[in-house]
């Protein structure tokens, strides 16, 4: 198979890359600087300059490839200042509208695998959520609805569209795992906000597993959680964390200290997301790391 991948230097494309260039596929990618890609994704065969935001990629990038998987837009970690959060919505939302255009101007792909969120659900305390419960209504709700609009466009072209709704990933060297590591480490990791809060999580290779799957199997189609099994409260979630490190996990940040550092971010850690994936169990999707302890220790090598 020849995949085509967006953010192929990310946290997660990088990984996908290695993965499926080592089963035998065909590894090209997308990238704003494919010099620096190429030296970062060894794996990929060719890398294409892209511009997500004012642009179709480039036609060669597109010629004769069987699936895409998007995983490009900008990290919504951070303060979210006006600027912050027009781009995390514009590099989702132009972003994949200018990859349809150019898939079809390009006469399509036969699927198309495209990033979205958990924050499509919004906050919702307690409930346990599946793929079929309704979206939220606050910014990142919003962005992901918008987002996975954009993405299904693909059908009207005779594209088999996967959208795969990404929890807090874990894995060494990146991601949520690396934000958090210096002040457990230190001994001040502790709840955000009251700690009761549910957050969904999923360990990389998992998620890498889930995208592989989705291509290659063609009776999956819409959207999955790409969430492990057990959700956890925030301050379970730290506990695990400082017994792995062996630290303790006892000093809270109060809510308006994050809201005062992050601004709108701050909801993201502070809302409450309860989220599995019914429609994984349903094709029969089996989690290497489903515990988080396990995910820790995988992750940090302890």
């Amino acid at each position: 198979m020849r995949v085509l991948i967006t953010g192929i230097t990310g946290f997660i494309g990088s990984r996908l890359a290695g993965v499926l260039a080592g089963a035998g596929h065909e590894v090209y990618g997308l990238s704003r600087d494919p010099d620096r890609g190429r030296a970062k994704v060894p794996a990929a065969r060719n890398l294409f300059a892209w511009d997500p935001l004012t642009e179709q990629p480039p036609a060669q990038a597109l010629r004769n490839v069987d699936a895409i998987v998007h995983l490009a837009g900008e990290n919504v970690a951070g303060r979210w200042t006006a600027k912050k959060m027009r781009g995390i919505e514009e590099s989702r939302v132009l972003g994949t509208r200018n990859l349809v255009a150019g898939m079809r101007a390009a006469e399509g792909s036969a699927v198309l695998l495209s990033s979205s969120a958990i924050g499509y659900y919004g906050d919702r305390g307690d409930d346990l959520l599946g793929e079929s419960d309704p979206p939220g209504d606050d910014f990142l709700a919003e962005v992901c609805q918008a987002w996975e609009s954009e993405a299904d466009r693909a059908t009207e072209i005779g594209c088999r569209v996967v959208i795969v709704r990404t929890g807090i990933v874990l894995a060494p060297g990146g991601g949520a795992l690396q934000a958090m590591l210096p002040p457990f480490k230190m001994g001040v990791g502790g709840p955000l906000g009251g700690g009761r809060q549910w957050w969904s999580w999923i360990d990389r290779d998992d998620l890498v597993s889930i995208l592989c799957r989705a291509l290659e199997d063609t009776t999956m189609s819409g959207p999955y959680n790409g969430t492990a099994p057990t959700p956890m409260r925030q301050r379970d979630f730290g506990k695990v964390l400082g017994k792995v490190l062996r630290r303790p996990a006892l000093v809270p940040t109060p809510a308006f200290a994050l809201k005062l550092m992050l601004g709108g971010f701050s909801t993201e850690l502070l809302s409450s997301k309860r989220v599995i994936s019914p429609r994984l169990r349903d094709v029969g999707f089996k989690f290497e790391h489903p515990q988080v302890e396990t995910a820790f220790r995988q992750a940090l090598g302890s």
